[in-house]
């Protein structure tokens, strides 16, 4: 993929919101190299996994740092500042999702980066901002749901909130995204002669503004109650077993009732308190498939709900570039696909300072001996491919 071929890519981030931004920038063309410390790890390396085996290289860090190469520098020396500026005065792209105020400590500061290059973009990818006073707070997913009030629209009625826990962890997936799209449109606006840029992109407000409808009728006195699966203006709408013990999911419409009246038998009304009785029955009496297909016949929305056995069954029937397999493994694929130049996965996730000798000799110009001095004082670390 060659979109973005020719732009290089500084990857300070860690767990998703920053190296998954890095890495869709990566899976569309861009020289993305992926910043460790040899005091400090990206914390996905050691995620939790479920495999039985230990290594650095769990699932959630190979999804999130493919088609990167990786250096291992310690930027709390000056040496090892010294070595990111002379990097970033040959890059394009800085993007970094720790807490507020660490670049700046780290002499890394956007003014510091706009020193070594008056073109540079840095991505600040953070959960509450750069300015306000939550902007120095750590933040997780679920109290970014929490404060964004994403976790107040979510749950049943009457039933405590919902967040989407660490394999959804909706606030950092779709962070990523917008994300890429800023820095593209800021690549855009710096080869056409603008300045420098600095992106400020808020995980809690782009949260917030997802679902900013439901706040602005809350402003206008609407009472806004969670209601789980249920949602206006369909009559019925949820999630029943069928005989096989997959969950079907139906959506009823006022305009469905006389279809439906006709499959169940019986005659349904608006207000028939027992068609949800009336549904799941009929749904529990067959296996899921037809279930959703008689649904589905007579124009309802229906569909059975697909685990990751039922999606991975799926595969080029009803997706097909939404996971991967690369070196032996399914993977994370990509979020949208270009017909014209397909995105690809070309290399693995590096290991800790893989390539930390090729990337100071060729783009930081160092030599042998200095890139050994600055390995036996400490100041970066050469890792094995």
């Amino acid at each position: 993929m060659s979109v973005l071929k020719g732009c290089r890519v500084l990857d300070l981030g860690i767990i998703t919101a920053g190296a998954a931004t890095s890495a869709i920038l990566a899976d569309l063309g861009a020289e993305v190299i992926k910043i460790e410390s040899p005091t400090y790890r990206d914390p996905f390396r050691l995620w939790p996994s479920g495999e039985s085996k230990a290594d650095d290289m769990p699932p959630l860090f190979r999804a999130t740092n493919r088609n990167k190469l990786a250096i291992s520098i310690d930027l709390k020396q000056p040496a090892g500042r010294e070595v990111m500026l002379r990097l970033v005065a040959s890059s394009d792209v800085v993007v970094e999702n720790f807490r507020r105020g660490v670049l700046p400590k780290l002499g890394l500061s956007f003014e510091a980066l706009r020193a070594a290059n008056d073109r540079i973009i840095l991505a600040s990818v953070s959960s509450q901002g750069e300015t306000g006073p939550d902007a120095s707070h750590v933040s997780y997913g679920s109290t970014l749901e929490a404060v964004a009030g994403f976790a107040w629209g979510t749950g049943y009625q009457d039933d405590a909130p919902v967040i989407s826990g660490r394999d959804v962890n909706y606030p950092d997936q779709v962070a990523a995204i917008f994300a890429t799209s800023m820095i593209t449109t800021a690549l855009r606006s710096v080869q056409k002669g603008g300045p420098a840029v600095h992106l400020d992109l808020s995980q809690r407000d782009l949260t917030s503004f997802l679902i900013g409808e439901t706040f602005v009728a809350a402003s206008m006195g609407k009472e806004i109650r969670r209601g789980g699966n249920a949602q206006e203006p369909f009559l019925l709408q949820d999630c029943f077993k069928a005989a096989d013990g997959i969950w079907v999911a139906a959506s009823v419409r006022e305009t469905d009732l006389q279809a439906l009246s006709t499959l169940l038998g019986r005659n349904i009304e608006q207000d028939d308190a027992a068609l949800r009785d009336a549904l799941a029955a009929h749904i529990a009496a067959q296996e899921s498939e037809p279930a959703a297909r008689t649904l589905q016949q007579i124009g309802l929305a229906a569909a059975p709900v697909q685990d990751g056995a039922g999606i991975l069954k799926l595969e080029d029937e009803s997706w097909s570039h939404a996971i991967q397999c690369f070196d032996g493994k399914r993977v994370k694929g990509f979020p949208f696909q270009i017909d014209e130049q397909p995105l690809s996965i070309e290399r693995p996730a590096p290991g800790i300072g893989a390539d930390t000798a090729t990337i100071l000799s060729e783009i930081a110009g160092y030599s042998d001996d200095e890139i050994a001095s600055l390995a036996k004082a400490g100041v970066i670390e050469l890792g094995s491919a």
